[in-house]
C-alpha cells in the first residue's frame, strides 16, 4: 500500500478508537472548606494506573503508586512508596506491593528498615485501597459500571495494612453515584454516602461529601503541580502549622455544685463553612462534636428540668433546630458518632439556643458553676446552645 493510501486508510478509522489508545491524564483536589487537605495527579490506560499525593493530614506526606489494571476494572497488583512530603522528614517511609488473588492478597511492606510479608484471606475482586487517591476510587466506580449491576461491594485493603474494608458502590441514575463504607455493627451503621457526579465513561467530575462523616468536597481538575503543593506542605510543616488531625480529640474536667464531670469530645473546626444549617443540619441527630460519640461521665446524680441522670457514664447526642433544639442522654458507650440507637435515650432536654456575636473557629463544651450546679454550654459559629442543672447532694 503506498503511503498516500495508508494515510487515507488510517484517517477513516474511527476517532474514538485512537483516543481511547491515549493515556487519560486527570487530578483531584481535595478541600475540606476552605483548607486543602490533598492534591493527586494520576494517568490511567486499559491496563496501568498511575499516579502521585501529596496530602497535609495529619502531616505533610508525598506517596507514588502503580496499579496493573484487570480487563473488568479490577486490580491485579499495586506498589506504594510513602514518605514525609520533606525528603529530609523523619517521619516513617512506606515501600508496599499488593498482589491481589481470587482468594486473598499478597503483602510485602517495609516501614524504615523493618520487612514483612503477609497473606490475608479476602474475597474475590478485592482492591487497593490509598487515603486521598480519587484516581483508584474512580476505579472502583468504573468497575461498577463493568459488572452491569447497579449496586456493589468491594473489600479493600490499603497497602501495608491488615484489616479489610469494605465500600459500597450504588448507581444513582446515569450521571451519579454513591460511594460509602459498608456498615459495621456497633460502630458505623453506614447510610452516610459520599455522591460521585460521573460522566458516562465512570469519570468522577466531583464528589460532595457533604453527607458523609468527612465532608470533603472533591474536585476533579486537568493536571495538578503535585510537587508545588508537596513543597508548600512541607513548608507549613516546618512552621508549625501542620494540619494534625482534622477534628483532635479533648478532654474537659469539670468540678461543679459537689460533682466531678468529664466530657471526651473531637472538636471540629468551622473552615470558612456555614456550619448549623450547612455542615450540621437543622432537626437532625448529632454526635455533638466529630469521630467518635461525645462521651459524658459524671459522679453524682444529676437533676435536669425534672429529669435525674443518675451518676454513670453515658453519651451525649443532640438534634440543633432553630427553635425547639434537644440534648439527647444516651446509654450506650464506646460507639461511633453517627451509631446512635434512640432505643438507649436516657432523655431528651430541651437546649436554649442563641447566637454570639464572634463566630467560634473550633467546636467547644464547656461547663460553667452556677448556684447548686452549672450551665453546659456548646459553641461553634454563631450559635450556643445551654442547660443548667444542679446536682442532687
Amino acid at each position: 500500500m503506498s503511503n498516500a493510501r495508508l494515510v487515507f486508510a488510517l484517517a477513516l478509522l474511527p476517532s474514538a478508537g485512537l483516543a481511547q489508545a491515549a493515556p487519560e491524564r486527570g487530578g483531584f483536589v481535595v478541600r475540606l472548606g476552605t483548607d486543602t487537605l490533598s492534591v493527586e495527579r494520576f494517568t490511567r490506560t486499559a491496563t496501568r494506573l498511575e499516579g502521585e499525593i501529596a496530602s497535609r493530614v495529619p502531616q505533610a506526606r508525598y506517596a507514588r503508586y502503580v496499579a496493573t489494571l484487570n480487563p473488568d476494572a479490577t486490580v491485579a497488583r499495586i506498589e506504594i512508596r510513602g514518605e514525609p512530603a520533606d525528603p529530609a522528614g523523619e517521619e516513617p517511609r512506606l515501600t508496599a506491593e499488593v498482589v491481589f488473588g481470587p482468594d486473598s492478597a499478597r503483602t510485602t511492606a517495609t516501614w524504615n528498615d523493618s520487612t514483612q510479608t503477609f497473606t490475608l484471606k479476602m474475597g474475590p475482586g478485592a482492591m487497593p485501597y490509598i487515603p486521598f487517591s480519587y484516581a483508584l476510587e474512580e476505579q472502583y466506580v468504573r468497575r461498577l459500571r463493568r459488572s452491569g449491576q447497579d449496586s456493589l461491594g468491594i473489600q479493600t485493603l490499603q497497602p501495608g495494612g491488615r484489616q479489610a474494608v469494605g465500600i459500597s458502590i450504588a448507581r444513582r441514575g446515569a450521571d451519579a453515584a454513591d460511594l460509602d463504607f459498608l456498615a459495621v455493627p456497633g460502630f458505623y451503621p453506614g447510610g452516610q454516602p459520599s455522591r460521585a457526579r460521573i460522566d458516562r465513561e465512570g469519570r468522577i467530575l466531583a464528589l460532595d461529601g457533604s453527607n458523609s462523616t468527612f465532608k470533603v468536597a472533591v474536585e476533579r481538575v486537568r493536571g495538578v503541580d503535585v510537587e508545588k503543593f508537596r513543597k508548600a506542605f512541607a513548608a507549613l510543616d516546618a512552621a508549625g502549622r501542620s494540619m494534625g488531625q482534622l477534628s483532635p480529640t479533648d478532654t474537659l474536667h469539670a468540678a461543679v455544685g459537689g460533682a466531678h464531670l468529664t466530657i471526651a469530645y473531637g472538636r471540629p473546626r468551622k473552615r470558612g463553612r456555614e456550619i448549623f444549617g450547612g455542615v450540621v443540619p437543622w432537626d437532625r441527630v448529632w454526635r455533638t462534636g466529630a469521630n467518635a460519640a461525645t462521651q459524658f461521665e459524671t459522679d453524682a446524680d444529676l437533676i435536669v428540668q425534672g429529669t435525674t441522670i443518675p451518676k454513670g457514664r453515658y453519651t451525649l447526642f443532640s438534634i440543633p433546630a432553630r427553635s425547639g433544639s434537644k440534648l439527647i442522654v444516651n446509654r450506650q458507650t464506646g460507639q461511633w458518632g453517627t451509631a446512635y440507637d434512640a432505643t438507649q435515650d436516657l432523655a431528651r432536654l430541651d437546649l436554649a439556643t442563641e447566637s454570639v456575636a464572634e463566630p467560634v473557629e473550633t467546636f467547644t463544651i464547656a461547663v460553667e458553676p452556677a448556684g447548686a450546679g452549672g450551665v453546659l454550654r456548646f459553641r461553634w459559629d454563631r450559635t450556643q446552645f445551654s442547660l443548667p442543672f444542679t446536682v442532687r447532694q
